[in-house]
C-alpha cells in the first residue's frame, strides 16, 4: 500500500528524466546479481517493463515472456505460453508494487520460483521493494511512460483511479509567435511599441500548423501577461477562443535564457508531453532543461518541425 501520495501530482515539480540510455545502464548494473541467481526466463510486464525485459533478456540471453495485470479487474494474463522454471520478473519501477506483487503472486501459484527487477523504485511509496533494483526518492520519468502526467491522467491519480490510456494522449504544448502568425521583429517594438502592438493585432494566422487535438493544447507564449487581453482576442477572433494561454509573468526577463526556462517550467506545471517552439535556439534551450518534453522547432515556410534533442545547457 502506498504510503504517500504520488509526486507527480505536485505540478512545481520537475521529473528526474530516466532516458533509454541511462535506463540501458541502470538495468546493465543489476545483471551480475540477476545472472548468479540462474533464470530460465524473463517475464516483462506489460507495458512498462517491456523495454527493461527486452534489455535484460538480450544482457542474458534467455527467452522473453509476456505477462499483464488488469488493476481495475485484478486479472493476471499471459500473452502467449506460460515459461516455465526460475523466471527473472521485470518492471520499470514499482511506485506503489501493486502490479509486482500481482504478478509474482500467479507466478508463485504456478510453481515457479521469481527474482523482482525494476529500473527503479521509490522507497517512500512502494510497498514491495524489488530484489533488483535503484532506489530513487525524486521524482522520475521514463520516455516510454511520458503520458502519465497529462492533466487527465493527474486527475486520475488524484481521485486513487486506475490508469486509463485514453488518458495518456499527448498534451502539446504551443509558442505562438512565430507558429499561429507571424512574428514581430524586436526592432519594430523598440521602435514604436504601440504600432508594433497594433500592426501584430492585424496580422492573419498562418494557413498551416502543427497538429495537435484543442482538447490537448495549451498556448505558452512568451508575450507578457500585460498582453493578454489583446491575445486572447486575437485567438477568438481566428478560431482559436478555446486554447488555455500561458502568458509570461512580468517577473520573467526578456533574455532567451530566462524565458525557455519559463516555457520548460510552464509546460511542466500544465503537463505537457510535447512542445512545439518557433524558434530553433529557444527549442534546443526548452529540450536541454526539459528533457522529459519531446521538444520541436517548427518552421512555418516548410508547415513542417523537427525534433529536438540536446543533452546539456549551461546557461550564462
Amino acid at each position: 500500500m502506498s504510503v504517500a501520495p504520488w509526486k507527480g501530482l505536485d505540478t512545481s515539480r520537475a521529473p528526474h528524466f530516466i532516458g533509454y540510455d541511462q535506463a540501458e545502464r541502470m538495468v546493465a548494473a543489476l545483471m551480475d546479481r540477476a545472472a548468479a541467481w540462474r533464470p530460465d526466463a524473463v517475464v516483462a510486464i506489460v507495458r512498462g517493463g517491456l523495454v527493461p525485459g527486452t534489455m535484460a533478456a538480450a544482457m542474458l540471453a534467455l527467452p522473453l515472456a509476456m505477462v499483464g495485470w488488469d488493476r481495475a479487474r485484478g486479472v493476471v494474463s499471459w500473452f502467449g505460453a506460460r515459461p516455465a522454471g526460475r523466471l527473472l520478473v521485470v518492471d520499470d519501477c514499482c511506485a506503489t508494487g501493486a502490479t509486482m506483487r500481482a504478478v509474482l503472486a500467479d507466478c508463485a501459484a504456478a510453481g515457479s520460483a521469481c527474482l523482482s527487477l525494476t529500473i527503479v523504485h521509490d522507497p517512500e511509496t512502494s510497498g514491495l521493494v524489488p530484489d533488483l533494483s535503484h532506489p530513487m526518492t525524486e521524482y522520475f520519468r521514463l520516455p516510454w511512460e511520458r503520458g502519465e502526467a497529462t492533466p487527465a491522467a493527474r486527475g486520475r491519480r488524484a481521485l486513487g483511479e486506475a490508469a486509463d490510456r485514453a488518458h495518456e494522449a499527448p498534451f502539446v504544448g504551443l509558442d505562438l509567435d512565430g507558429i499561429f502568425l507571424p512574428d514581430i521583429s524586436r526592432v519594430d517594438y523598440d521602435r514604436d511599441l504601440a504600432a508594433a502592438l497594433e500592426r501584430r493585432a492585424e496580422l492573419l494566422p498562418f494557413a498551416a500548423l502543427p497538429d495537435f487535438a484543442r482538447d490537448r493544447a495549451v498556448v505558452i507564449t512568451g508575450r507578457p501577461e500585460m498582453d493578454a487581453g489583446m491575445t486572447r482576442a486575437w485567438l477568438v477572433r481566428h478560431g482559436h477562443g478555446g486554447l488555455p494561454v500561458q502568458m509570461r509573468p512580468a517577473n520573467v526577463a526578456t533574455d532567451l535564457d530566462s524565458v525557455a526556462r519559463y516555457k520548460a517550467e510552464a509546460a511542466t506545471r500544465w503537463g505537457c508531453t510535447h512542445f512545439v517552439e518557433s524558434e530553433a535556439e529557444q527549442a534546443i534551450r526548452i529540450a536541454a532543461l526539459a528533457p522529459h518534453l519531446v521538444v520541436s522547432w517548427w518552421s512555418p515556410e516548410a508547415a513542417r518541425h523537427w525534433i529536438v534533442g540536446a543533452a546539456v545547457y549551461q546557461g550564462a
